[in-house]
């Protein structure tokens, strides 16, 4: 089963998003910013999904830990506005949009590990 780290620093927030991310039929994490980097080193995550909550240099600690012990996991950033879009940096502003970028990300990343094997 695929499976999904999601990071942020709003419990709140973290509840209702992996509520929304069950529905791509993936297992559902949740970590905070600081407990996120411990996790990644000894976890395999498919996918991991930054809320806004966190901060960009966490995030660039954390990816960079994540793609050290794993090469091809995919990642993304849920940006509370649209000025970046780049590959790691979706903006998914509704539910719906999320769950269909999700899941665009855990094809990918399957079809990545399926090639490189």
């Amino acid at each position: 089963m695929r499976s999904i780290l999601q990071i942020g620093n709003d419990s709140g927030l973290l509840v209702t998003r992996a509520d929304v991310l069950r529905l791509t039929g993936a297992t559902v994490e949740t970590a905070s910013g600081s407990e996120a980097i411990k996790r990644v080193g000894c976890e395999r995550f498919d996918l991991i999904v930054f809320c806004h909550t966190v901060p960009e240099p966490q995030i660039d600690e954390i990816s960079s830990a994540a793609r050290e012990f794993f090469s091809n996991v995919s990642i993304l950033k849920v940006l509370s506005s649209s000025f970046n879009d780049t590959a790691l940096d979706e903006t998914v502003p509704d539910p719906t949009r999320l769950v269909a970028k999700v899941a665009e990300a855990l094809d990918n990343a399957r079809l990545e590990q399926q090639t490189s094997r």
